[in-house]
């Protein structure tokens, strides 16, 4: 073998093979980078009394990738509380990821470009097999599934609910099948979720339509597109106003919290849009408080900042609004401006964990520890 004609070979295929890479030689993005995308439309209602969400999920692929797709891979998180999950098994008993058992994701009808798909569920991963390969550089699909799952009281401190002396106080998150992440450093991001651990997901746009019985209030990731048909005229009026305020306004005071005519009768729904993000959570109560006030960022923009929680947190909680505009501020001057028209703190079980727009901490936090 003649290695001196081999190593200048070895140098130009090299060469070749960097000519549009997606990724730099230090791991940046290069000229041929690409993203997926998955963009979600999701509705789902809330029946209180099996604490149980029932749901429809349509998302719209896009697969921005080079390759042709024989296969997708969703996500489905709630599987992670089943009793013979991985996330089960690893996490000690009585530990912060352990969690309630339950049935986990009970899927119905699956659909991929309008017709019946074949899948295959293990632990807490969906594989959809394609009769024909999604076509590369941009090429779309949709998938329609229908499904629910009971909510855990203990969600792995990522969501729950908990009851407190107005009722329970719902956190939802990983509350929908979403796509897995296929990129360019490890093709399929599909390890089971354990409960522990980050979250990576596709950007996208997401609309979403949350049902829950009268008088309940929604708090939820993004901009509520429908005020005016879940709240009084006063209260809607308000919520607009609270952008331009610099100090924060009762949107339900604490003499109202349990009796404010939220929602338009026996059922309502609160409508959301989120632009541009990886995820949405959501969370409802009938007995919150609801206040708000307005971030101002360096360009000008504002940023509507709003606390919801019990009337047992009020010693503590009336500050969290005040809390979140200063942080919002600082480090939208510090580092890059927040990228979202809304930011939520709910009051509930979760200790401390953080979605697009939407924060969760518990209830009984204050001060420091808010």
């Amino acid at each position: 073998m003649n290695l001196k004609l081999l190593f200048p070979l070895f140098i130009l295929v090299s060469f070749q093979s960097l000519a549009q890479p997606s990724r730099s030689p230090l791991g940046t993005p290069g000229p041929a980078y690409w993203q997926n995308r998955a963009d979600y439309n999701i509705q789902a209602a809330l029946d209180t009394a099996h604490h149980k969400i029932i749901g429809k999920v349509a998302i719209t692929y896009t697969n921005n990738s080079p390759y042709p797709l024989d296969y997708l891979w969703l996500q489905l998180d709630q599987n992670k509380f089943q009793a013979d999950s991985r996330g089960t098994q690893v996490n000690a008993a009585g530990s912060r990821h352990e969690g309630n058992v339950t049935n986990g994701f009970e899927i119905g009808s699956v659909f991929y470009n309008k017709l019946p798909a074949a899948y295959t569920v293990t632990d807490t991963r969906m594989q959809l097999k394609l009769n024909t390969p999604l076509a590369p550089n941009g090429g779309k699909a949709t998938l329609a599934i229908d499904y629910s799952f009971t909510v855990p009281e203990e969600g792995a401190d990522r969501m729950g609910r908990i009851l407190l002396d107005d009722g329970w106080v719902y956190e939802i998150a990983q509350w929908y099948p979403r796509m897995a992440v296929l990129d360019d450093v490890q093709g399929w991001n599909n390890l089971p979720y354990l409960g522990a651990g980050e979250f990576y997901c596709d950007y996208g746009n997401f609309e979403y339509a949350i049902d829950v019985p009268g008088g309940f209030v929604v708090a939820g990731s993004g901009v509520l597109l429908n005020p005016g048909e879940v709240l009084p005229r006063s209260y809607a009026k308000k919520l607009e106003a609270a952008r331009q305020s610099d100090t924060t306004v009762f949107i339900i005071s604490p003499e109202e919290a349990g009796s404010a005519p939220a929602g338009n009768g026996t059922r309502s729904t609160w409508k959301f849009r989120m632009q541009n993000a990886r995820d949405v959570a959501w969370a409802c109560g009938k007995g919150l408080i609801w206040d708000a006030g307005g971030a101002k960022l360096p360009s000008g923009e504002r940023v509507l900042i709003q606390s919801f929680y019990p009337r047992e947190s009020l010693d503590g909680w009336d500050r969290a609004t005040e809390y979140a505009i200063a942080s919002v501020e600082h480090y939208s001057g510090q580092w890059f401006e927040y990228p979202y028209p809304t930011l939520s703190n709910v009051a509930g079980t979760v200790g401390g964990m953080e979605y697009p727009g939407l924060h969760f901490t518990e209830y009984n936090r204050s001060g420091n520890g808010l």
